[in-house]
């Protein structure tokens, strides 16, 4: 058994591009329900995963004693990768992942981004795909 047999496809992945306006991205998001969704470049090259409280970390930061809250017109010119953090949290996974490894990754993240030899998204794999697989009955593999 390989990756490939848990992929959803990046056809079927909602993903936001790099340069998407903050405005927008948080939309595509509230709009689809996802606490976190996966970024890409204009060339499909996986760039990391954003969260939604990247959103709020880019809208408030604090001295340890105050809050401050950046104003609406300077998040507005705000692209998505100005949102990113320098390490990603959700790193990908090649599509020659051993499934072993695979099975830790699911236990870490709700989803894994999976990508090809050039670095290029091509979909992800869902802590559901591989639970219900390994948990459903025999008869129904």
């Amino acid at each position: 058994m390989n990756v490939a047999f848990f992929l959803k496809p990046k056809s079927e992945v909602s993903f936001l591009y790099c340069d998407t306006p903050l405005p927008q991205a948080l939309d595509i998001m509230q709009r689809h329900g996802y606490s976190s969704v996966p970024v890409i470049d204009r060339e499909g090259r996986y760039v990391s995963t954003v969260r939604e409280g990247d959103f709020l970390n880019s809208l408030v930061r604090t001295d340890g004693e105050h809050l401050y809250l950046t104003e609406a017109h300077a998040a507005e010119t705000r692209c998505l990768q100005d949102v990113l953090h320098d390490r990603d949290r959700n790193p990908p996974c090649h599509i020659g992942i051993p499934i072993e490894q695979l099975l830790c990754r699911t236990m870490e993240q709700n989803f894994i981004p999976i990508v090809d030899d050039r670095g290029i998204f091509i979909g992800i794999v869902t802590r559901r795909a591989v639970l219900n697989h390994f948990l459903s009955p025999e008869e129904t593999r």
